[in-house]
């Protein structure tokens, strides 16, 4: 009987360590996650044409689409940081147009021009008045179901979400 327990307190210590060895034997490794990084650069530039003062010569703009069975959804967000420090919505209703402005820096202070002539035409920004003004407007599209869906303003910076459908 002597041996019957020595042999069970044996097996009790043993299995627990037989099934994390198996476990860690058949676990596959997993690479370490990657820290998070510096923000990456804007995916589309837009150029700005200058009219007359110190204009920057483009805007940056983060854009994404997320596709999905009959439309997509898009991201937006500029890049206002180079020549502004802060951006404020302006009262906007209307769920195919907004726009926010952001006081310029003084070395653009006196940049008078916008973005023209774009492959994107409904992202807008236009210096005039000390001030930058960006605005997503929807409304010149053909495609009716094109509706601004969020907007706010995420590290001092114009964040606009829309969406389209078929």
């Amino acid at each position: 009987m002597k041996n019957l327990v020595k042999l069970t307190s044996f097996g009790t210590i043993l299995c627990p360590l037989f099934v994390v060895g198996t476990l860690a034997a058949t676990a596959q490794v997993q690479p370490p996650q990657q820290q998070p990084g510096p923000i990456s650069a804007p995916n589309v530039t837009l150029n700005i044409q200058r009219s007359s003062g110190t204009c920057p010569q483009t805007i940056g703009l983060w854009w994404f689409v997320l596709p999905y069975e009959g439309g997509a959804e898009h991201t937006v967000v500029a890049d206002t940081r180079e020549f502004a420090d802060e951006t404020k919505l302006v009262s906007s209703k209307n769920k195919r147009f907004v726009e926010f402005v952001s006081p310029l820096r003084s070395n653009y202070a006196s940049c008078v021009g916008q973005t023209q002539g774009q492959e994107y035409t409904f992202y807008n920004v236009e210096f005039k008045n000390k001030k930058a003004y960006f605005r997503v407007d929807l409304r010149k599209s053909n495609v009716p179901s094109r509706l601004i869906t969020y907007k706010s303003i995420v590290a001092s910076r114009p964040y606009v979400r829309w969406a389209i459908a078929d």
